[in-house]
């Protein structure tokens, strides 16, 4: 059994760069990095057709990437584990392209991306894109629906997107406590209310009874009033694979629902 520690993901210089280019390009409302979100209040309606994206590149044997919106490129060099704040795009259908960093002969991805009118997703690049890999490299999308946890609790899912980790089941030490039950690769569990504060938890084989062998501890650290997507990234035994992008798991803060709409984690 590994033991692993959990880090949250910090904004990384590339996701400035996006937000800069999608912006101006794309849709022409702006987004301040540091802490602080502002999006163009031009009108109700405007605000009604804005879509909020976060991405993440989950794909363990993927090298850098440069991202293509409409023939643009958007992004460059993106590496394995970067994951971005929250976007405020335009509702609507882009053509993104992926390719290699600096490569744009060498495409992983060429298709369609749809953003729904005031929805919040989470964008994973997932899937390994080696001859002979046992999964195919795709764009995950998962909805980031998390009610609004009280001051002193914390909303917790996990999303796995290991390749060659089981499904598993997730409880806190020793067992007592089912936090996500049955998570295949590609899913996502459901958000579960726990308090704030230090936690182990324990990644399990899946069982019917939740009580199947450990594969790996993640020490978290979660702080109240927060939601977080808990992703779980890389290969668990890297000896047999593509790459040696050894496993992590990812802490990523994600948007809540209020009673008054969708609260953004910006503080």
């Amino acid at each position: 059994m590994r033991s692993f520690g959990l880090y949250v993901q910090s904004l990384k210089p590339y996701t400035k760069l996006l937000a800069v280019v999608l912006s101006v390009a794309l849709i022409g409302s702006t987004l301040a990095f540091g802490g602080v979100a502002a999006v163009n209040q031009t009108s109700d309606g405007d605000q009604q057709q804005t879509a909020y994206l976060k991405v993440v590149h989950a794909s363990p044997d993927a090298p850098p990437v440069d991202v293509m919106v409409k023939n643009e490129t958007v992004l460059s060099d993106v590496p394995f584990g970067a994951v971005s704040d929250y976007l405020a795009l335009e509702a609507g259908t882009y053509n993104v392209t992926i390719a290699a960093a600096g490569d744009s002969e060498t495409v992983v991805f060429d298709g369609e991306v749809t953003l729904e009118p005031r929805s919040v997703t989470t964008l994973a690049a997932s899937g390994e894109i080696s001859e002979g890999a046992e999964t195919t490299f795709e764009l995950v999308a998962y909805e980031d629906t998390a009610p609004a946890p009280a001051d002193n609790e914390s909303a917790l899912r996990v999303i796995h997107l290991s390749p060659d980790a089981p499904t598993v089941d997730i409880t806190t030490s020793g067992g007592s406590v089912v936090l996500a039950d049955n998570v295949s690769f590609q899913n996502a569990s459901d958000y579960v209310t726990v308090p704030e504060g230090n936690h182990t938890l324990e990644l399990r084989e899946a069982t019917g009874d939740n009580d199947g062998p450990v594969v790996t501890t993640v020490n978290v650290s979660l702080s109240g009033g927060t939601a977080y997507s808990a992703m779980a990234v890389g290969y668990l035994d890297t000896d047999d694979e593509p790459a040696d992008t050894e496993f992590e798991v990812i802490l990523a803060e994600d948007a809540t629902n209020t009673t008054t709409g969708v609260q953004l984690p910006f503080n």
